[in-house]
């Protein structure tokens, strides 16, 4: 697959929260990667489900790390993440927004799992179906602000 460049025009009163929007970006585009491959494994009913893989749990446990990081930096930037969403203006604010539910979202599930006596062998199936359906849709508004800005 070829790499596209794609120029997009951030509007933020502190450049430096654009590196810290980029660092939950990463953890966006992990999960993308593989919410896009479950989807089309559940829409494939000829297809086992094999997502998430053993690197892909790899990959979200890392990811998990790297976001609790970021938003000890952004807590310690700026307060909190309303905060720091107030750092952006327009279609910006709206994308940083979504990006910070998503990843917000995120961390609760896998925090609540970790929480667990047992970890995800013992966790609510009912409860891990919510979490990633919310997921699913926290990425696809995600995916849609940024296309906005792109756009711009």
């Amino acid at each position: 697959m070829a790499e596209e460049e794609i120029e997009v025009n951030f509007q933020a009163r502190n450049p430096s929260g654009i590196k810290l929007l980029n660092r939950l970006y990463d953890g966006h585009l992990v999960l993308n990667d593989i919410g896009v491959r479950l989807d089309e494994q559940l829409n494939n009913e000829d297809e086992e489900l094999t997502v998430p893989t053993q690197e892909d749990i790899n990959n979200l446990n890392d990811t998990f790390g790297k976001t609790v990081e970021a938003f000890s930096d952004i807590t310690d930037a700026y307060g909190d993440v309303n905060n720091f969403a107030d750092n952006f203006a327009g279609s910006t604010k709206d994308f940083a927004e979504k990006l910070i539910t998503e990843m917000v979202d995120f961390n609760n599930g896998i925090a609540d799992i970790g929480d667990t006596e047992g970890g995800l062998e013992n966790y609510d199936n009912d409860k891990l179906n919510d979490w990633v359906n919310q997921l699913m849709g926290d990425i696809v508004e995600t995916n849609d602000s940024f296309n906005a800005l792109v756009n711009e």
